[in-house]
């Protein structure tokens, strides 16, 4: 099973695959761990994000309050620099056939 977005990162599963892991809830009802809410966020990108300043400054004070992805064109190979909160949290993607 995987167990973080990093290994996700590290497979090269389709999107069937992705959709499955991304759809799994726990089976627990509770947990033996105190454990804060969290909102999710996904951006969608064609390239570099053009509000990334703004966003940032939403996130700014809220670390492990929230979980982000960004999923962009699979072209796409720029990234943030490492002390943005959008560093790391790209997902793969891949061309889309219509």
């Amino acid at each position: 099973m995987i167990s973080s977005l990093s290994s996700v990162k590290s497979n090269n599963m389709t999107d069937e695959e992705l959709l499955w892991w991304a759809s799994m809830s726990p089976k627990v009802r509770a947990t033996p761990y105190h454990r804060v809410p969290k909102v999710a966020f996904f951006f969608l990108a064609r390239g570099d994000l053009p509000l990334r300043p703004l966003w940032e400054k939403f996130f700014e004070g809220h670390h492990g309050l929230y979980s982000m992805y960004v999923h962009a064109e699979p072209s796409y190979t720029s990234s943030p620099p490492e002390d943005s909160v959008f560093y790391d949290r790209m997902i793969p993607s891949q061309v889309c056939k219509m």
